[in-house]
């Protein structure tokens, strides 16, 4: 259990990360008010794409993490979403949406339809 020393109010514990979170501790900060959130962070995978502006540019990965807001400090963990980012293998960026798991589901679904489209094994007559 992690037991945060809020600025503006008395020692606290959170309460239990979800299952799936990988954090040890979630300040870096000693400074936080005791009207502060957090997020809870799950396991992070990157998937390499093809794209660089320029030869020598890092490459370009479309990173996929489980995460999820709780807010106040003492508060259940709020619901789960995903996270989809497009950053590169040196840094991550502020391009990126969040979603429900409902919503993670449809955008895989298209992509699933569109590479079956790409690759010329999609069913359908064309």
């Amino acid at each position: 259990m992690e037991v945060v020393y809020p600025r503006d109010g008395d020692a606290m514990t959170l309460r239990p990360c979800p299952p799936w979170c990988t954090c040890d501790q979630h300040f870096t900060s000693d400074v936080i008010h005791a009207d502060d959130g957090y997020h809870h962070y799950g396991p992070e995978v990157a998937v390499p794409t093809s794209f660089r502006m320029f030869n020598d540019d890092p490459e370009t990965v479309v990173k996929v993490i489980l995460k999820s807001w709780t807010h106040p400090l003492d508060a259940e963990p709020g619901p789960s979403l995903i996270e989809l980012q497009l950053a590169t293998t040196e840094s991550n960026t502020d391009t990126y949406v969040e979603m429900t798991p409902d919503k993670a589901r449809a955008i895989a679904e298209a992509l699933f339809e569109l590479a079956d489209t790409a690759e010329g094994t999609d069913d359908k007559p064309g």
